[in-house]
């Protein structure tokens, strides 16, 4: 699964960049994306914070939603 990821504000300085791309990534929700992002880098554990809004495909979405081949994924805080 390719999934483009962006990272807003506060959230851009603690991951140390705006984007990023995974092309292969075992997630099946947002949820698991943000557990694998932490496990991958300890600065992205910010994104589990309640207050982190989880847009998918330019729509606030759920941390539950599935996601799909080809997502745009962005963390707000």
């Amino acid at each position: 699964m390719a999934l483009n990821i962006r990272y807003f504000a506060a959230l851009r300085d603690a991951m140390g960049r705006s984007e990023q791309t995974l092309d292969t990534l075992p997630a099946a929700t947002g949820e698991a994306l943000i557990d694998w992002l932490a496990r991958q880098d300890p600065a992205a554990s910010a994104l589990a914070h309640p207050s982190v809004r989880l847009i998918i495909n330019d729509a606030i979405a759920p941390r539950s939603q599935p996601l799909r081949d080809g997502d745009t994924i962005a963390f707000c805080p």
